[in-house]
Protein backbone atom coordinates (compact mmCIF):
# COMPACT_ATOMS: atom_id res chain seq x y z
CA UNK A 1 0.00 0.00 0.00
CA UNK A 2 1.34 3.79 -0.87
CA UNK A 3 2.10 5.82 2.27
CA UNK A 4 -0.92 7.39 3.02
CA UNK A 5 1.79 10.23 4.20
CA UNK A 6 3.81 10.69 1.33
CA UNK A 7 0.72 10.22 -1.68
CA UNK A 8 2.47 9.49 -4.94
CA UNK A 9 -0.80 8.27 -6.87
CA UNK A 10 -2.14 11.95 -8.77
CA UNK A 11 -5.30 13.01 -10.49
CA UNK A 12 -5.99 16.78 -12.14
CA UNK A 13 -9.09 18.61 -12.56
CA UNK A 14 -9.12 21.02 -14.87
CA UNK A 15 -11.36 24.15 -14.42
CA UNK A 16 -12.95 25.49 -10.74
CA UNK A 17 -16.07 27.22 -11.85
CA UNK A 18 -18.91 25.19 -10.67
CA UNK A 19 -18.15 21.83 -12.23
CA UNK A 20 -14.66 21.78 -11.45
CA UNK A 21 -15.41 23.02 -7.71
CA UNK A 22 -18.26 20.12 -7.63
CA UNK A 23 -15.89 17.38 -8.94
CA UNK A 24 -13.67 18.09 -6.23
CA UNK A 25 -16.42 18.23 -3.48
CA UNK A 26 -17.50 15.12 -4.42
CA UNK A 27 -13.57 13.68 -4.32
CA UNK A 28 -13.58 14.67 -0.29
CA UNK A 29 -17.07 12.74 -0.16
CA UNK A 30 -15.17 10.15 -1.72
CA UNK A 31 -11.84 10.39 -0.08
CA UNK A 32 -13.52 10.66 3.92
CA UNK A 33 -15.64 6.90 2.93
CA UNK A 34 -14.61 3.79 4.44
CA UNK A 35 -13.81 2.33 0.87
CA UNK A 36 -11.25 4.75 0.12
CA UNK A 37 -7.41 3.23 0.10
CA UNK A 38 -4.20 4.77 0.47
CA UNK A 39 -3.38 8.63 -0.08
CA UNK A 40 -4.59 10.27 -3.84
CA UNK A 41 -2.74 14.20 -5.22
CA UNK A 42 -5.61 16.02 -7.00
CA UNK A 43 -4.29 18.87 -9.00
CA UNK A 44 -6.87 21.82 -9.40
CA UNK A 45 -5.86 24.07 -12.33
CA UNK A 46 -7.27 27.35 -13.38
CA UNK A 47 -6.03 30.73 -14.02
CA UNK A 48 -8.62 32.13 -11.16
CA UNK A 49 -8.59 29.06 -8.85
CA UNK A 50 -10.16 29.84 -5.42
CA UNK A 51 -11.81 33.01 -6.94
CA UNK A 52 -14.80 30.95 -8.66
CA UNK A 53 -13.58 30.58 -12.13
CA UNK A 54 -13.64 33.22 -15.49
CA UNK A 55 -17.26 33.65 -15.09
CA UNK A 56 -18.11 33.82 -11.57
CA UNK A 57 -14.87 35.23 -10.08
CA UNK A 58 -15.54 37.23 -7.02
CA UNK A 59 -13.54 40.08 -7.93
CA UNK A 60 -16.10 41.07 -10.66
CA UNK A 61 -17.99 44.15 -11.07
CA UNK A 62 -21.16 43.51 -8.50
CA UNK A 63 -22.91 44.77 -11.64
CA UNK A 64 -23.17 41.89 -13.39
CA UNK A 65 -26.09 39.53 -11.54
CA UNK A 66 -27.31 36.34 -11.90
CA UNK A 67 -30.43 35.40 -14.15
CA UNK A 68 -32.00 32.80 -11.34
CA UNK A 69 -33.09 33.50 -7.55
CA UNK A 70 -30.38 32.34 -4.83
CA UNK A 71 -32.86 29.62 -3.82
CA UNK A 72 -32.41 28.31 -7.55
CA UNK A 73 -28.58 27.51 -6.37
CA UNK A 74 -26.79 24.97 -4.93
CA UNK A 75 -23.81 23.11 -4.87
CA UNK A 76 -24.45 20.11 -2.42
CA UNK A 77 -26.33 16.97 -4.06
CA UNK A 78 -29.71 16.26 -1.99
CA UNK A 79 -32.19 13.00 -2.14
CA UNK A 80 -33.20 13.85 -5.55
CA UNK A 81 -29.62 13.63 -7.08
CA UNK A 82 -29.75 9.80 -5.72
CA UNK A 83 -26.33 10.22 -4.67
CA UNK A 84 -23.96 7.25 -4.20
CA UNK A 85 -21.44 9.15 -2.14
CA UNK A 86 -22.55 10.73 1.44
CA UNK A 87 -23.45 14.43 1.01
CA UNK A 88 -23.19 15.99 4.91
CA UNK A 89 -23.38 19.82 3.75
CA UNK A 90 -26.54 21.05 2.71
CA UNK A 91 -25.71 25.28 2.39
CA UNK A 92 -27.60 26.78 -0.67
CA UNK A 93 -26.64 29.98 -2.09
CA UNK A 94 -28.90 31.42 -0.58
CA UNK A 95 -28.26 29.85 2.79
CA UNK A 96 -24.55 31.36 2.18
CA UNK A 97 -25.50 34.94 1.40
CA UNK A 98 -28.62 35.02 3.96
CA UNK A 99 -25.92 37.06 6.29
CA UNK A 100 -25.46 39.68 3.15
CA UNK A 101 -29.41 40.15 3.65
CA UNK A 102 -30.36 38.52 0.55
CA UNK A 103 -34.03 36.93 0.37
CA UNK A 104 -34.02 33.75 -1.04
CA UNK A 105 -36.08 34.89 -4.08
CA UNK A 106 -33.64 37.91 -4.42
CA UNK A 107 -31.23 37.39 -7.76
CA UNK A 108 -27.32 37.87 -6.40
CA UNK A 109 -24.52 39.22 -8.51
CA UNK A 110 -22.31 36.72 -10.30
CA UNK A 111 -19.85 37.66 -7.93
CA UNK A 112 -21.66 37.12 -4.62
CA UNK A 113 -22.24 33.34 -6.10
CA UNK A 114 -18.35 33.42 -6.70
CA UNK A 115 -18.16 33.94 -3.15
CA UNK A 116 -20.36 31.04 -2.68
CA UNK A 117 -17.99 28.72 -5.31
CA UNK A 118 -14.66 29.94 -3.29
CA UNK A 119 -16.20 29.24 -0.23
CA UNK A 120 -17.64 25.25 -1.01
CA UNK A 121 -14.29 24.92 -2.23
CA UNK A 122 -12.48 26.20 0.74
CA UNK A 123 -14.95 24.33 2.65
CA UNK A 124 -13.74 20.94 0.45
CA UNK A 125 -10.17 21.71 1.66
CA UNK A 126 -10.54 21.53 5.28
CA UNK A 127 -12.77 18.68 5.14
CA UNK A 128 -10.30 16.60 3.20
CA UNK A 129 -8.07 14.64 5.25
CA UNK A 130 -4.54 15.37 3.43
CA UNK A 131 -3.22 11.90 4.55
CA UNK A 132 -6.21 10.08 2.43
CA UNK A 133 -6.49 13.38 -0.26
CA UNK A 134 -4.42 16.20 -0.38
CA UNK A 135 -5.43 18.84 -2.88
CA UNK A 136 -2.84 21.28 -4.56
CA UNK A 137 -3.88 24.30 -6.72
CA UNK A 138 -2.28 26.04 -9.78
CA UNK A 139 -3.12 29.45 -11.00
CA UNK A 140 -2.08 28.71 -14.36
CA UNK A 141 -3.95 27.44 -17.63
CA UNK A 142 -3.43 23.86 -18.84
CA UNK A 143 -2.21 24.42 -22.08
CA UNK A 144 -1.94 20.43 -23.18
CA UNK A 145 -3.14 17.36 -22.00
CA UNK A 146 -0.90 13.92 -23.87
CA UNK A 147 -0.69 10.40 -22.85
CA UNK A 148 -1.97 7.37 -24.20
CA UNK A 149 -5.37 6.14 -24.36
CA UNK A 150 -5.96 3.97 -21.34
CA UNK A 151 -2.84 5.60 -19.34
CA UNK A 152 -1.23 8.23 -17.42
CA UNK A 153 -1.65 11.63 -18.88
CA UNK A 154 0.87 14.62 -18.85
CA UNK A 155 -0.42 17.76 -18.19
CA UNK A 156 1.34 20.87 -19.37
CA UNK A 157 0.56 24.39 -17.76
CA UNK A 158 1.11 27.81 -19.35
CA UNK A 159 3.76 28.03 -16.52
CA UNK A 160 6.06 25.84 -17.53
CA UNK A 161 5.27 22.66 -15.23
CA UNK A 162 4.23 19.41 -16.60
CA UNK A 163 2.06 17.48 -14.20
CA UNK A 164 1.75 13.53 -14.25
CA UNK A 165 -2.09 12.28 -13.47
CA UNK A 166 -3.42 9.00 -14.00
CA UNK A 167 -6.24 10.85 -15.25
CA UNK A 168 -7.94 14.21 -15.47
CA UNK A 169 -10.90 15.70 -15.73
CA UNK A 170 -11.77 18.76 -18.21
CA UNK A 171 -14.09 21.34 -16.77
CA UNK A 172 -13.74 23.82 -19.46
CA UNK A 173 -17.13 25.94 -19.38
CA UNK A 174 -17.46 28.64 -22.22
CA UNK A 175 -14.38 29.26 -24.56
CA UNK A 176 -13.55 31.50 -26.90
CA UNK A 177 -13.83 31.60 -30.18
CA UNK A 178 -12.36 32.53 -33.66
CA UNK A 179 -14.69 34.65 -35.04
CA UNK A 180 -16.66 33.43 -37.57
CA UNK A 181 -17.06 34.55 -41.77
CA UNK A 182 -19.67 37.33 -41.10
CA UNK A 183 -17.85 38.73 -37.93
CA UNK A 184 -14.86 39.11 -39.52
CA UNK A 185 -16.31 40.86 -42.15
CA UNK A 186 -17.47 43.44 -39.35
CA UNK A 187 -14.09 43.32 -37.91
CA UNK A 188 -12.17 44.13 -40.92
CA UNK A 189 -14.35 47.11 -41.96
CA UNK A 190 -13.64 48.26 -38.13
CA UNK A 191 -10.38 48.23 -38.91
CA UNK A 192 -10.64 50.00 -42.44
CA UNK A 193 -12.79 52.94 -41.29
CA UNK A 194 -11.80 53.16 -37.59
CA UNK A 195 -15.13 52.01 -36.13
CA UNK A 196 -15.52 49.62 -33.18
CA UNK A 197 -16.54 45.75 -33.66
CA UNK A 198 -16.83 43.51 -30.42
CA UNK A 199 -17.22 40.07 -31.08
CA UNK A 200 -18.87 37.43 -29.37
CA UNK A 201 -17.63 36.90 -25.87
CA UNK A 202 -18.16 36.16 -22.30
CA UNK A 203 -18.84 39.85 -21.30
CA UNK A 204 -16.10 40.40 -18.66
CA UNK A 205 -13.62 39.83 -21.58
CA UNK A 206 -15.55 42.90 -23.42
CA UNK A 207 -13.57 46.37 -23.58
CA UNK A 208 -17.09 48.40 -22.97
CA UNK A 209 -15.19 51.25 -22.53
CA UNK A 210 -14.41 51.02 -26.29
CA UNK A 211 -17.92 52.22 -27.00
CA UNK A 212 -17.60 55.19 -25.57
CA UNK A 213 -17.61 58.35 -26.91
CA UNK A 214 -19.48 56.63 -30.33
CA UNK A 215 -22.50 58.21 -31.98
CA UNK A 216 -24.37 54.90 -32.29
CA UNK A 217 -23.70 51.58 -31.85
CA UNK A 218 -25.76 48.46 -33.16
CA UNK A 219 -26.36 45.50 -30.74
CA UNK A 220 -26.70 42.06 -32.23
CA UNK A 221 -28.95 39.95 -29.65
CA UNK A 222 -31.57 40.60 -27.31
CA UNK A 223 -30.58 38.08 -24.85
CA UNK A 224 -28.76 38.02 -21.39
CA UNK A 225 -25.31 39.16 -22.80
CA UNK A 226 -27.69 42.13 -24.15
CA UNK A 227 -28.68 42.98 -20.56
CA UNK A 228 -25.21 42.73 -19.60
CA UNK A 229 -24.04 44.98 -22.05
CA UNK A 230 -26.59 47.76 -20.35
CA UNK A 231 -25.17 47.30 -16.88
CA UNK A 232 -21.21 47.38 -18.02
CA UNK A 233 -21.33 50.00 -20.65
CA UNK A 234 -23.69 52.31 -18.14
CA UNK A 235 -21.17 51.16 -15.40
CA UNK A 236 -18.12 52.24 -17.83
CA UNK A 237 -19.73 55.59 -18.93
CA UNK A 238 -20.13 56.74 -14.81
CA UNK A 239 -24.04 56.87 -15.12
CA UNK A 240 -26.24 56.35 -13.07
CA UNK A 241 -30.24 54.96 -12.51
CA UNK A 242 -32.39 56.70 -9.80
CA UNK A 243 -36.34 55.80 -8.95
CA UNK A 244 -38.42 58.33 -10.83
CA UNK A 245 -41.94 56.81 -10.00
CA UNK A 246 -43.05 59.25 -13.10
CA UNK A 247 -41.37 57.56 -15.96
CA UNK A 248 -43.05 54.45 -17.07
CA UNK A 249 -40.09 52.29 -16.73
CA UNK A 250 -40.12 53.31 -13.12
CA UNK A 251 -36.50 55.20 -13.26
CA UNK A 252 -34.76 57.70 -15.04
CA UNK A 253 -31.11 57.76 -16.45
CA UNK A 254 -28.31 60.08 -15.24
CA UNK A 255 -25.57 60.18 -18.65
CA UNK A 256 -22.26 59.64 -17.13
CA UNK A 257 -21.02 60.88 -20.15
CA UNK A 258 -20.00 59.74 -23.67
CA UNK A 259 -22.77 57.00 -24.04
CA UNK A 260 -23.60 55.84 -27.71
CA UNK A 261 -26.86 55.76 -28.87
CA UNK A 262 -27.91 51.76 -28.82
CA UNK A 263 -29.52 49.90 -32.21
CA UNK A 264 -30.86 47.29 -30.24
CA UNK A 265 -32.27 44.26 -32.66
CA UNK A 266 -32.30 40.25 -33.73
CA UNK A 267 -33.45 38.39 -36.46
CA UNK A 268 -36.47 37.37 -34.50
CA UNK A 269 -37.33 40.45 -32.35
CA UNK A 270 -37.95 38.60 -29.60
CA UNK A 271 -36.45 40.37 -26.51
CA UNK A 272 -35.99 38.69 -23.21
CA UNK A 273 -39.02 38.92 -21.05
CA UNK A 274 -37.69 39.72 -17.47
CA UNK A 275 -38.47 36.62 -14.67
CA UNK A 276 -41.30 37.57 -12.24
CA UNK A 277 -40.85 39.17 -9.51
CA UNK A 278 -42.26 36.20 -6.82
CA UNK A 279 -42.21 37.52 -3.69
CA UNK A 280 -40.97 35.83 -0.75
CA UNK A 281 -41.57 32.33 -2.22
CA UNK A 282 -41.01 30.00 -5.42
CA UNK A 283 -43.96 28.42 -6.98
CA UNK A 284 -43.61 24.49 -7.22
CA UNK A 285 -42.45 23.91 -10.90
CA UNK A 286 -45.38 23.00 -13.24
CA UNK A 287 -46.29 19.05 -13.62
CA UNK A 288 -47.68 18.40 -17.42
CA UNK A 289 -50.76 16.78 -17.88
CA UNK A 290 -51.25 16.62 -21.45
CA UNK A 291 -46.82 16.91 -23.18
CA UNK A 292 -46.70 14.58 -19.63
CA UNK A 293 -43.09 12.30 -19.88
CA UNK A 294 -45.69 9.17 -20.78
CA UNK A 295 -46.85 11.24 -24.26
CA UNK A 296 -42.74 12.11 -24.49
CA UNK A 297 -41.55 8.08 -24.72
CA UNK A 298 -44.65 7.55 -26.40
CA UNK A 299 -43.37 10.19 -29.66
CA UNK A 300 -39.89 9.10 -29.28
CA UNK A 301 -40.63 5.70 -30.76
CA UNK A 302 -42.30 6.66 -33.74
CA UNK A 303 -40.71 4.98 -36.61
CA UNK A 304 -40.71 7.90 -39.26
CA UNK A 305 -39.59 10.62 -36.00
CA UNK A 306 -41.81 13.62 -35.03
CA UNK A 307 -42.43 17.21 -36.53
CA UNK A 308 -42.87 19.77 -33.95
CA UNK A 309 -45.03 21.52 -35.79
CA UNK A 310 -47.91 18.37 -36.78
CA UNK A 311 -46.97 16.15 -33.66
CA UNK A 312 -45.39 18.30 -30.72
CA UNK A 313 -46.78 22.00 -31.07
CA UNK A 314 -50.81 20.99 -31.01
CA UNK A 315 -49.91 19.43 -27.79
CA UNK A 316 -48.40 22.67 -26.23
CA UNK A 317 -51.03 24.83 -26.75
CA UNK A 318 -53.08 22.16 -25.45
CA UNK A 319 -51.54 22.29 -22.45
CA UNK A 320 -51.40 25.93 -22.02
CA UNK A 321 -55.23 26.06 -22.45
CA UNK A 322 -56.19 23.00 -19.93
CA UNK A 323 -53.51 25.01 -17.56
CA UNK A 324 -54.85 28.14 -17.71
CA UNK A 325 -58.48 26.86 -18.01
CA UNK A 326 -57.79 24.96 -14.57
CA UNK A 327 -56.06 28.26 -13.20
CA UNK A 328 -59.20 30.24 -13.65
CA UNK A 329 -58.11 31.92 -16.67
CA UNK A 330 -60.55 30.90 -19.12
CA UNK A 331 -60.38 34.46 -21.10
CA UNK A 332 -56.69 33.47 -22.13
CA UNK A 333 -57.03 29.52 -22.85
CA UNK A 334 -57.49 30.55 -26.75
CA UNK A 335 -54.76 29.36 -29.47
CA UNK A 336 -55.45 33.07 -31.17
CA UNK A 337 -54.68 34.77 -27.91
CA UNK A 338 -51.47 32.73 -27.10
CA UNK A 339 -49.75 32.70 -30.56
CA UNK A 340 -49.04 36.13 -30.78
CA UNK A 341 -48.20 36.33 -26.66
CA UNK A 342 -45.70 33.19 -27.51
CA UNK A 343 -44.40 34.83 -30.78
CA UNK A 344 -45.61 38.46 -31.01
CA UNK A 345 -43.84 38.59 -33.94
CA UNK A 346 -44.48 35.59 -35.48
CA UNK A 347 -43.25 31.97 -35.28
CA UNK A 348 -39.98 33.09 -37.22
CA UNK A 349 -39.64 36.82 -36.84
CA UNK A 350 -40.43 37.01 -40.39
CA UNK A 351 -44.18 37.55 -40.27
CA UNK A 352 -46.11 40.57 -39.83
CA UNK A 353 -48.36 40.25 -36.19
CA UNK A 354 -51.90 41.28 -35.93
CA UNK A 355 -51.87 43.75 -34.62
CA UNK A 356 -48.72 45.17 -35.54
CA UNK A 357 -46.12 45.17 -31.86
CA UNK A 358 -43.32 47.29 -31.11
CA UNK A 359 -40.26 45.36 -29.48
CA UNK A 360 -40.67 48.33 -26.29
CA UNK A 361 -44.39 47.54 -26.49
CA UNK A 362 -43.89 43.81 -25.76
CA UNK A 363 -40.96 44.75 -23.36
CA UNK A 364 -43.20 47.58 -21.34
CA UNK A 365 -45.92 44.63 -20.98
CA UNK A 366 -43.68 41.88 -20.01
CA UNK A 367 -42.14 43.91 -16.89
CA UNK A 368 -45.41 45.31 -16.27
CA UNK A 369 -46.42 41.66 -15.91
CA UNK A 370 -43.41 40.61 -14.09
CA UNK A 371 -43.66 43.46 -11.36
CA UNK A 372 -47.08 43.16 -10.69
CA UNK A 373 -46.89 39.95 -11.05
CA UNK A 374 -49.47 39.16 -13.17
CA UNK A 375 -51.07 35.45 -11.90
CA UNK A 376 -51.50 34.39 -15.41
CA UNK A 377 -48.63 35.82 -17.12
CA UNK A 378 -46.67 33.53 -13.67
CA UNK A 379 -48.73 30.68 -14.65
CA UNK A 380 -47.59 30.68 -18.21
CA UNK A 381 -44.18 30.98 -17.51
CA UNK A 382 -44.33 28.18 -15.04
CA UNK A 383 -46.00 26.06 -18.02
CA UNK A 384 -43.25 26.88 -20.46
CA UNK A 385 -40.52 26.01 -18.24
CA UNK A 386 -42.14 22.35 -17.93
CA UNK A 387 -42.83 22.40 -21.76
CA UNK A 388 -39.13 23.30 -22.34
CA UNK A 389 -37.98 20.68 -20.17
CA UNK A 390 -40.15 18.30 -22.43
CA UNK A 391 -39.08 19.21 -25.99
CA UNK A 392 -35.60 19.11 -24.90
CA UNK A 393 -36.25 15.58 -23.64
CA UNK A 394 -37.48 14.79 -27.12
CA UNK A 395 -34.57 16.00 -28.72
CA UNK A 396 -32.47 14.64 -26.32
CA UNK A 397 -33.94 11.02 -27.21
CA UNK A 398 -33.48 11.91 -30.72
CA UNK A 399 -37.22 12.01 -31.55
CA UNK A 400 -37.34 14.53 -34.09
CA UNK A 401 -36.63 14.18 -37.62
CA UNK A 402 -33.65 16.23 -38.54
CA UNK A 403 -35.35 18.84 -40.75
CA UNK A 404 -37.17 19.27 -37.77
CA UNK A 405 -34.76 20.12 -35.41
CA UNK A 406 -33.12 22.67 -38.07
CA UNK A 407 -36.38 24.27 -38.78
CA UNK A 408 -38.36 24.46 -35.93
CA UNK A 409 -36.13 23.81 -32.52
CA UNK A 410 -33.10 25.53 -33.67
CA UNK A 411 -35.19 27.53 -35.51
CA UNK A 412 -36.86 29.33 -33.14
CA UNK A 413 -38.37 26.97 -30.63
CA UNK A 414 -35.34 27.52 -28.51
CA UNK A 415 -35.42 31.48 -28.93
CA UNK A 416 -39.00 31.42 -27.71
CA UNK A 417 -38.50 29.45 -24.46
CA UNK A 418 -35.26 31.16 -23.56
CA UNK A 419 -36.93 34.53 -23.93
CA UNK A 420 -39.63 33.30 -21.03
CA UNK A 421 -37.61 31.18 -19.46
CA UNK A 422 -34.12 32.16 -19.59
CA UNK A 423 -34.96 36.41 -18.62
CA UNK A 424 -33.41 38.77 -16.62
CA UNK A 425 -34.21 40.32 -13.24
CA UNK A 426 -37.05 42.88 -13.44
CA UNK A 427 -34.25 45.45 -12.91
CA UNK A 428 -32.50 45.11 -16.08
CA UNK A 429 -35.75 45.02 -17.88
CA UNK A 430 -36.04 48.72 -15.99
CA UNK A 431 -32.86 49.68 -17.39
CA UNK A 432 -33.44 49.11 -20.92
CA UNK A 433 -36.45 51.16 -20.54
CA UNK A 434 -35.42 53.67 -18.80
CA UNK A 435 -32.41 53.99 -21.60
CA UNK A 436 -34.93 54.43 -24.28
CA UNK A 437 -36.65 57.25 -21.99
CA UNK A 438 -33.00 59.36 -21.81
CA UNK A 439 -32.84 59.07 -25.81
CA UNK A 440 -30.19 56.52 -25.78
CA UNK A 441 -31.69 53.31 -27.05
CA UNK A 442 -34.10 52.17 -29.31
CA UNK A 443 -35.12 48.76 -31.31
CA UNK A 444 -35.01 48.00 -34.63
CA UNK A 445 -37.55 45.01 -34.33
CA UNK A 446 -37.28 41.65 -35.81
CA UNK A 447 -35.77 40.99 -39.12
CA UNK A 448 -32.85 43.32 -38.10
CA UNK A 449 -29.99 43.36 -40.93
CA UNK A 450 -26.53 44.67 -40.30
CA UNK A 451 -24.26 46.15 -43.71
CA UNK A 452 -21.04 47.67 -44.25
CA UNK A 453 -21.42 51.06 -45.98
CA UNK A 454 -17.33 51.44 -47.40
CA UNK A 455 -18.60 54.38 -49.16
CA UNK A 456 -19.69 56.42 -45.92
CA UNK A 457 -17.31 54.34 -43.55
CA UNK A 458 -20.02 53.36 -41.42
CA UNK A 459 -22.04 50.06 -40.56
CA UNK A 460 -25.66 50.57 -41.74
CA UNK A 461 -28.74 48.60 -39.26
CA UNK A 462 -32.52 48.27 -40.88
CA UNK A 463 -34.50 46.04 -39.33
CA UNK A 464 -38.81 45.96 -38.99
CA UNK A 465 -39.59 49.18 -37.24
CA UNK A 466 -37.61 52.30 -38.96
CA UNK A 467 -35.50 53.31 -41.23
CA UNK A 468 -31.98 52.65 -41.91
CA UNK A 469 -29.41 53.63 -39.32
CA UNK A 470 -25.78 54.31 -39.94
CA UNK A 471 -23.42 53.20 -36.70
CA UNK A 472 -20.09 53.56 -36.26
CA UNK A 473 -19.50 50.85 -34.19
CA UNK A 474 -21.04 47.35 -33.60
CA UNK A 475 -21.39 44.51 -30.77
CA UNK A 476 -22.23 41.39 -30.60
CA UNK A 477 -23.70 40.63 -27.54
CA UNK A 478 -24.30 36.72 -27.16
CA UNK A 479 -21.92 34.19 -26.19
CA UNK A 480 -19.35 32.08 -28.34
CA UNK A 481 -20.99 29.11 -30.11
CA UNK A 482 -20.17 25.75 -28.78
CA UNK A 483 -17.83 25.11 -32.47
CA UNK A 484 -15.10 22.54 -31.92
CA UNK A 485 -12.89 23.95 -34.99
CA UNK A 486 -13.36 27.66 -34.03
CA UNK A 487 -12.14 27.39 -30.34
CA UNK A 488 -9.19 29.24 -29.10
CA UNK A 489 -8.40 26.92 -26.42
CA UNK A 490 -3.99 25.96 -26.25
CA UNK A 491 -5.39 22.59 -25.23
CA UNK A 492 -8.33 22.10 -27.48
CA UNK A 493 -6.37 23.09 -30.35
CA UNK A 494 -3.34 20.71 -29.29
CA UNK A 495 -5.63 17.71 -29.49
CA UNK A 496 -7.26 18.72 -32.75
CA UNK A 497 -3.89 19.10 -34.47
CA UNK A 498 -2.91 15.26 -33.34
CA UNK A 499 -6.67 13.99 -33.95
CA UNK A 500 -6.82 13.14 -30.24
CA UNK A 501 -10.81 14.86 -30.48
CA UNK A 502 -13.28 15.27 -33.46
CA UNK A 503 -16.89 17.01 -33.28
CA UNK A 504 -20.11 15.10 -32.35
CA UNK A 505 -23.44 14.86 -34.40
CA UNK A 506 -26.93 14.32 -33.00
CA UNK A 507 -29.42 11.00 -34.65
CA UNK A 508 -32.65 11.17 -35.70
CA UNK A 509 -34.27 7.64 -34.19
CA UNK A 510 -37.19 8.12 -36.97
CA UNK A 511 -34.96 9.46 -40.52
CA UNK A 512 -31.60 8.11 -38.87
CA UNK A 513 -30.00 11.01 -40.34
CA UNK A 514 -26.81 12.52 -38.23
CA UNK A 515 -26.53 16.67 -38.15
CA UNK A 516 -23.15 17.39 -37.26
CA UNK A 517 -23.18 20.05 -34.08
CA UNK A 518 -19.82 21.68 -32.74
CA UNK A 519 -19.74 19.59 -29.67
CA UNK A 520 -16.58 17.36 -28.47
CA UNK A 521 -18.51 13.81 -29.05
CA UNK A 522 -17.61 11.59 -26.35
CA UNK A 523 -17.75 8.06 -25.53
CA UNK A 524 -21.04 7.34 -23.37
CA UNK A 525 -21.03 10.82 -21.66
CA UNK A 526 -17.88 11.72 -20.77
CA UNK A 527 -14.07 10.34 -23.04
CA UNK A 528 -13.55 12.10 -25.73
CA UNK A 529 -13.12 10.40 -28.97
CA UNK A 530 -10.06 10.64 -31.41
CA UNK A 531 -10.29 11.12 -35.29
CA UNK A 532 -9.86 7.29 -35.66
CA UNK A 533 -12.31 6.48 -32.97
CA UNK A 534 -9.47 5.74 -29.86
CA UNK A 535 -11.32 6.66 -26.89
CA UNK A 536 -9.30 8.40 -24.67
CA UNK A 537 -10.59 6.80 -21.10
CA UNK A 538 -8.27 8.95 -18.96
CA UNK A 539 -9.12 12.29 -19.83
CA UNK A 540 -13.11 12.92 -18.44
CA UNK A 541 -14.85 16.01 -20.19
CA UNK A 542 -18.17 17.72 -18.34
CA UNK A 543 -19.65 20.62 -19.55
CA UNK A 544 -20.99 22.88 -21.91
CA UNK A 545 -18.21 22.03 -24.73
CA UNK A 546 -19.87 18.17 -24.86
CA UNK A 547 -23.31 20.04 -24.88
CA UNK A 548 -24.51 17.50 -27.62
CA UNK A 549 -23.84 14.15 -25.10
CA UNK A 550 -24.76 16.30 -22.09
CA UNK A 551 -27.47 18.78 -22.75
CA UNK A 552 -28.28 21.14 -20.69
CA UNK A 553 -24.57 21.78 -19.67
CA UNK A 554 -25.03 25.18 -19.05
CA UNK A 555 -27.56 25.15 -16.89
CA UNK A 556 -26.48 25.85 -13.02
CA UNK A 557 -27.42 23.12 -10.49
CA UNK A 558 -30.90 23.68 -8.66
CA UNK A 559 -32.09 21.86 -5.66
CA UNK A 560 -34.81 19.59 -5.84
CA UNK A 561 -34.26 18.82 -9.59
CA UNK A 562 -31.61 16.02 -9.43
CA UNK A 563 -29.09 18.40 -10.95
CA UNK A 564 -27.43 17.01 -13.67
CA UNK A 565 -24.35 19.29 -12.65
CA UNK A 566 -23.95 17.33 -9.28
CA UNK A 567 -24.76 13.91 -11.01
CA UNK A 568 -22.06 14.19 -13.25
CA UNK A 569 -19.37 15.93 -10.98
CA UNK A 570 -20.34 12.51 -8.39
CA UNK A 571 -19.65 10.13 -11.58
CA UNK A 572 -16.23 12.08 -13.03
CA UNK A 573 -14.89 11.76 -9.16
CA UNK A 574 -15.59 8.08 -9.00
CA UNK A 575 -14.05 7.46 -12.12
CA UNK A 576 -10.96 9.96 -11.30
CA UNK A 577 -10.75 8.22 -7.69
CA UNK A 578 -10.88 4.47 -9.32
CA UNK A 579 -8.19 5.47 -12.11
CA UNK A 580 -5.83 6.83 -9.27
CA UNK A 581 -6.41 3.38 -7.25
CA UNK A 582 -8.13 5.22 -4.51
CA UNK A 583 -11.33 3.29 -5.06
CA UNK A 584 -11.73 -0.17 -6.51
CA UNK A 585 -14.43 -1.07 -9.25
CA UNK A 586 -14.95 -0.34 -12.93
Amino acid sequence: MIAAADPLRTVAVVGAGPRGTAIIERLVAASNGPHWRGGLTVHLIDPLVGRGGAVWRHDQSEVLLMNTTTCQTTMYPDETCHALLPAPRTDTLADHLAGEGLAPTDFASRAAHGRYLAHVLETARRDADPARLRIVEHAAEAVDVTGGADGPQRVRLSDGRVLRAEAVALALGHLPTALGPRSQQLADAAERHGLVHLGPANPLEVDYASLLGREAVAVQGMGLNFYDAIGMLTEAAGGRFETDASAPSGLRYLPGGGEPRLVVGSRSGMVYRPKPDLGDRMPQPYLPAVLTGERVLELAVRAAGVDHERDVMPLMFAELRRALRDGGFPELADDQILLPLLFPFGRRGGESPVPPRSTRDVLREALRAASEPDPAWVLIYRVLIALRIQVNRLTDLGAYTTDSVRRDIDGHLRNAFASWASGPPVLRARQVLALGEAGLLEFTGPRMHLEIDDEAGRYVVRGGEGPATLCDGVLEAHLPPVDLPAYRSALLGAWRERGEVQKDSWASRGTRRRMLTGSIAVDGLYAPVGADGTVFERRLLVGVPVSTAQPGSSISAEPGTGAQLLRHAEAVALRLARAGGALSGP
